[in-house]
């Protein structure tokens, strides 16, 4: 990640430097602007570096703090829930929660972020095989400002999930990614029968209204959705089911 934001400063300071030897005698040019907003955005985006860090040495308090600007809050009607950012493009986004969290009769969806900013989504659809469903909204009009603050999740190592593993849980019922649970994988691979689909089975609290969000490893890796409880134990969608079905509902060329 820092290796390629060095790239990326390193083409930002060539292009807003003249190339060329000045001739003896000639002043100084004025100096442009040749980078704007615009165009800086647009390189972190196209260079991935929207995504949330990865903290190698398993520092979970930092890897919370890592993947919170990930973290939505999206109301549907008077109901609440939690999401996650999956995807970032220059003009819209791609926010994955739970079909319950998005079954309610509402005419519109708002989503708050982490940042502050707000919006409401431009589309809404569910898988019709698991508890998940996709917002997406449309970023167009936002300041650059407001988009650069956008975070997407990691999700480099989700299949590298064992029983006993540390995790923690991020979701939005008390206000966007002010609800974080400790605990670890009781098992990566478990089938529930009240959900009809294998899930990641967990030792964690979790809260009413934190469907829809988070799951990640102790580095930050986002794992899966936070899609049911009780007591202290938690279901979570895998990504692995996740990715699979957002490639199904809008394609692998999106």
């Amino acid at each position: 990640m820092r290796r390629r934001l060095l790239v990326f400063v390193f083409c930002i300071l060539w292009l807003a430097f003249p190339q060329g030897v000045l001739a003896e005698g000639e002043g100084v040019r004025p100096m442009v602007q040749t980078v704007m907003p615009v165009d800086e955005y647009r390189g972190l985006v196209h260079l991935g570096l929207l995504e949330t860090e990865v903290n190698d040495n398993g520092d979970m308090s930092q890897s919370v703090r890592d993947v919170m600007p990930a973290i939505a809050q999206i109301r549907v009607g008077n109901f609440w829930g939690s999401g996650v950012i999956l995807e970032i493009g220059e003009d819209d986004l791609l926010l994955v929660t739970n079909r319950h969290v998005l079954a309610h009769e509402a005419d519109m969806t708002y989503v708050r972020f982490y940042s502050g900013a707000s919006g409401a989504s431009r589309e809404m659809v569910c898988s019709d095989r698991y508890d998940l469903g996709f917002v997406r909204m449309d970023i167009s009009g936002w300041p650059y400002e407001d988009r650069r603050k956008l975070r997407f999740v990691n999700t480099d190592s989700a299949e590298n999930l064992s029983k006993g593993d540390d995790i923690f849980l991020v979701g939005s019922t008390d206000g966007v990614a002010c609800n974080v649970y400790v605990g670890t994988v009781a098992d990566p691979w478990y089938y529930f029968e009240e959900f009809d689909s294998y899930m990641i089975y967990n030792y964690c609290k979790a809260k009413g209204g934190m469907s829809g969000g988070g799951t990640f490893d102790e580095h930050g890796h986002y794992i899966g959705m936070v899609t049911g409880g009780y007591d202290d134990e938690t279901a979570s969608l895998p990504l692995s089911i996740i990715l699979e079905e957002r490639d199904r509902l809008f394609g692998t060329n999106r």
